[in-house]
């Protein structure tokens, strides 16, 4: 037997006893193996890798839509964070400015209203000084009279100075009455 044949014999014994496989067998398996890639490759590869290209490419595109669209709500969130902010300052403004209104209103309102007091105050005084001078011009009116009264009752009569005192008495408690 030549080395090869012994060889070969020698690989399949240790192949048998390893995988338990026969050599033969083996061969065949690889062989069909072999030829079923090549019809594979033969037929159906380009198709194969045609769809992966366009799933590579469509997923691809589905993440640049992605970051597109992320870019996009980012810088619209800023935007609305702005408008957000300038309203706020803005409303921030108007109340400061109903404030302040306020306030000035408030202190018219006061200003009026010291104003309206103190002309009722100066028409009572003055209201209060009228009464006070027209009481005084009847008051020396009703005196005129009674010295006018009196004077007729000393002619009329000759009276002596303690009748005339106590005349003059009774008339200013008649006069004090009324």
């Amino acid at each position: 037997m030549p080395v090869i044949d012994r060889m070969v014999e020698a690989v399949q014994e240790i192949i048998d006893v390893a995988l338990g496989v026969n050599l033969l067998d083996m061969i065949i398996q690889i062989a069909a193996t072999l030829i079923l890639v090549i019809i594979v490759k033969h037929f159906f590869w380009g198709k194969i890798t045609d769809y992966l290209d366009k799933r590579k490419n469509i997923m691809d595109q589905e993440m640049e839509s992605a970051k597109n669209e992320l870019i996009e709500a980012k810088t619209l969130k800023e935007k609305r964070e702005t408008e957000y902010n300038e309203l706020k300052l803005k409303t921030k403004g108007y109340l400061d400015s109903a404030k302040e209104n306020a306030e000035h209103e408030r202190l018219r309102i006061i200003e009026k209203a010291k104003e309206t007091s103190d002309q009722m105050m100066e028409r009572a005084k003055k209201e209060i000084e009228a009464e006070r001078i027209k009481a005084e011009n009847s008051l020396q009116k009703e005196a005129v009279d009674l010295a006018a009264l009196m004077a007729e009752k000393i002619i009329r009569k000759e009276v002596d100075e303690s009748q005339y005192q106590d005349m003059l008495v009774d008339d200013l408690e008649r006069s004090g009455k009324s």
